[in-house]
C-alpha cells in the first residue's frame, strides 16, 4: 500500500503555541502526527519541505522523500494526518511550492500568530538557552539584517524581527490554499477548549475527546544564571555521562528538572523603549494583516 502523507500542516509561527497544539492533537485518536523516525529518534519538526534552505544550518530534520514517507508508515485509519514545522511560515515561498508538489493543493494549513514583539522576545530567549545567541536582545535586533549571510551555521530563529512580518507570509498561504485556519496565540492561551473545538471542526474530526490541556509544552520564560551553568547542562560532560549510566531515566529527569530550575532565573520583561521600537517596526505590517484577515490587530502595537 502506498504511504499516506499529511493532509494538514501546522506551519508556524515559531513561539506562538505550535508545540502545545501539536501535542494536543497528538492525543486525538483520529489524528496521526509523527513522533519518531525509523531509528527511534524524536521528530517533531520534519522540515523536509524546506530542506534545501535549512539542511546545512539545522542538525535535526528529514532530508529525503523516502524518509519523509516513512514517518507515516504507521498510519492506520486516522482521518487527519499531519506534521508541524514552524519554519514553513517564514520560508513560505519555498514551502508552498513543495507542499503543492508533494502533498497537493487540498492540504489544510494551520497558522498560529502571536503579537510579533512578544514572539521576537520569546524566540530570543529560546535561542539564548543554547549556544547560537550570545548577544543581548537589543544587540541581536541591531545586527539582525544580513546576519544569516555573515554567520553560516546560525539558526534561522535569530531573525527575530523578520519572522514577525506576517503579512506577506499569510497572504501567500491564503492565496495558495483554500483550506486555511488561523489561530491567535492570545485566544489559544485564554480559551483553549473553544479554540481546539474550532480546530477539530476544521480538520473534520470529533470533539468528543478528553485532552490533557494541563501539561505545558516547550515552555519558555527561563534564562541561565551564568554561562558556566549553561555549559554544564547543555553540553556533553563526564557528570552527565555518570548520571545517565547510574540512574533510571525517570529519576534522572526529575533531578535534571530541579537542577535546571535552580540554575535559571525568570526572564525579565522587555524594556519599554525596545518594545516601542518593535511596535513602530511592525505597525504597518500589522495594519495590512488586519485588513487581510478582517480582524483588528492594532492592540498588538499599544
Amino acid at each position: 500500500m502506498k504511504n499516506k502523507l499529511p493532509n494538514f500542516l501546522i506551519v508556524g509561527a515559531a513561539k506562538s503555541g505550535t508545540s502545545s497544539l501539536h501535542n494536543y492533537l497528538n492525543q486525538h485518536h483520529q489524528v496521526f502526527m509523527p513522533s519518531y523516525n525509523k531509528e527511534g529518534m524524536k521528530v517533531k519538526e520534519p522540515r523536509f519541505l524546506i530542506k534545501d534552505l535549512v539542511q546545512h544550518r539545522l542538525h535535526n530534520g528529514i532530508w529525503t522523500f523516502e524518509e519523509y514517507q516513512s514517518l507515516f508508515d504507521d498510519v492506520k485509519d486516522e482521518k487527519a494526518i499531519g506534521e508541524s514545522t514552524v519554519l514553513y511560515l517564514y520560508y513560505y515561498k519555498h514551502a508552498i511550492n513543495n507542499i503543492k508538489h508533494y502533498l497537493g493543493e487540498d492540504v489544510k494549513i494551520i497558522i498560529m500568530l502571536r503579537n510579533p514583539a512578544d514572539r521576537a522576545y520569546s524566540a530570543f530567549h529560546h535561542v539564548s538557552r543554547g549556544f547560537k545567541e550570545n548577544n543581548s536582545f537589543e544587540k541581536s535586533l541591531e545586527i539582525e539584517k544580513g546576519r544569516m549571510e555573515r554567520e553560516e551555521n546560525l539558526t534561522p530563529m535569530v531573525m527575530y524581527k523578520e519572522m514577525g512580518m506576517y503579512y506577506e507570509m499569510v497572504k501567500a498561504y491564503t492565496e495558495s490554499f483554500k483550506n486555511i485556519h488561523i489561530i491567535f496565540y492570545e485566544d489559544f492561551r485564554d480559551n483553549i477548549e473553544s479554540e481546539m473545538n474550532k480546530i477539530y471542526n476544521f480538520l473534520g474530526i470529533s470533539n468528543d475527546i478528553e485532552i490533557d490541556f494541563i501539561t505545558k509544552h516547550n515552555v519558555g520564560g527561563k534564562r541561565w544564571k551564568d554561562e558556566k551553568m549553561k555549559h554544564v547542562f547543555m553540553k556533553d560532560n563526564p557528570m552527565k555521562s555518570i548520571l545517565k549510566s547510574a540512574l533510571p531515566k525517570k529519576f534522572r529527569k526529575g533531578i535534571l528538572h530541579h537542577l535546571v530550575n535552580a540554575s535559571t532565573n525568570k526572564v525579565v520583561p522587555m524594556k519599554e523603549e525596545v518594545r516601542k521600537g518593535l511596535n513602530d517596526y511592525f505597525k504597518l505590517d500589522i495594519k495590512k494583516l488586519s485588513e487581510l484577515l478582517n480582524k483588528d490587530l492594532n492592540h498588538w502595537t499599544k
